[in-house]
């Protein structure tokens, strides 16, 4: 039976009516034991194949519209992993919802679409997700407005053929109906084994300028594209679609040019017709020398290179003090002081040399 998913209604925290300014990230949490089943932005009590950072700061914005969420045993198998850090703008909504329920969405595009490529699911998930936010958007005039970038990260196991079919059920363990704000699945199986000699890999898409760098080997390793109207190739497609960019912003209004929301018309012209949700999507096979991955908004990558991330705390084994070495360094840089929200996750796969 598949997992039926509840996504018609939206989480409290993101009700239009909702009296707060600032996006909130689900509560962080520790399970009980070293499983956490998929539990959104809950924490193993025990050993994972990869540990997790996460630190964010409004900075001087008068709102913070970050959010962030993870998932511990992402689509009911043992160590994979689901990481996403979403930057909204015009407002909180877009981000807030996509905080709570983006993991939602894959997971629904994950059973609907067993035979597609991993990146394809991406890229069809970030249109779901698209289509949803309109909707809500036809309802309530103020999520017009708001918009997000988007980066997320998918650490799935698999065979040599790209498969999860030799993967064996726990005989112990077996997945909740209800998994508290996470999600709700009815009927949910065991929790699956990755089979002996299974690969590690890393999925990213991101649309906007929120960012997943690797560090290999000491190397910092790009796995996302940004997208800003003031880029050649974003311009050309705007334009081709018959938009324009003004200042280099898409319509005069958005620095960005792909984002998740941003329903909303300027004179005349649909916003979404030129600020598409269409994903950059790459595939990394996690190798021995892969340490860790940054996964943050603009507002640190604004003001650091990937390399001097990396630089910066690849002898941290610590990982929430390494995002927060980060994020302090975006906020208090004397040089190039960030303006912006900042948010940072760090996932490391192995200890720091």
């Amino acid at each position: 039976m598949k997992p039926t998913l509840h996504l018609n209604s939206l989480p409290p925290s993101t009700q239009p009516n909702d009296e707060s300014h600032n996006a909130q990230s689900q509560p962080i949490t520790v399970a009980s034991d070293s499983t956490t089943y998929g539990v959104l932005n809950q924490l193993p009590s025990g050993n994972m194949p990869y540990r997790i950072g996460i630190h964010a700061a409004q900075g001087i914005r008068s709102t913070m519209e970050d959010t962030h969420a993870f998932a511990f045993d992402f689509d009911s198998v043992r160590g994979q992993g689901y990481f996403a850090v979403f930057d909204g703008h015009g407002n909180k909504n877009v981000s807030e919802w996509c905080g709570a329920n983006f993991h939602k969405v894959l997971l629904e595009t994950i059973h609907d679409s067993a035979n597609s490529s991993p990146n394809d699911i991406m890229k069809d998930a970030f249109r779901r997700a698209d289509e949803k936010l309109e909707k809500v958007s036809e309802d309530h005039v103020e999520w017009c407005d708001s918009g997000s970038t988007a980066v997320v990260a998918f650490l799935r196991y698999e065979n040599e053929q790209g498969s999860q079919n030799a993967f064996e059920t726990s005989s112990i363990k077996r997945i909740p109906e209800s998994l508290g704000s996470s999600i709700s699945i009815p009927g949910a199986g065991l929790l699956k084994e990755p089979s002996p000699g299974a690969r590690r890999v890393l999925y990213c898409a991101n649309a906007g300028d929120a960012r997943a760098v690797m560090c290999r080997n000491g190397v910092a390793t790009r796995l996302t594209q940004d997208h800003k109207a003031s880029d050649e190739n974003e311009k050309a497609r705007i334009r081709q679609a018959g938009g324009i960019v003004l200042r280099g912003r898409v319509l005069g209004a958005l620095a960005v040019s792909r984002s998740l929301g941003d329903h909303v018309r300027y004179e005349g012209l649909r916003l979404k017709d030129y600020v598409i949700g269409t994903p950059y999507t790459s595939r990394t096979e996690l190798k021995e020398d892969d340490e860790f991955c940054i996964i943050a908004c603009d507002g640190l990558w604004d003001v650091i290179t990937d390399q001097q991330a990396v630089d910066m705390i690849r002898r941290q084994d610590d990982v929430q003090k390494a995002s927060e070495t980060l994020v302090n360094f975006a906020l208090q840089n004397e040089y190039l002081l960030s303006r912006d929200n900042v948010t940072v996750m760090v996932v490391r796969f192995a200890p720091a040399p």
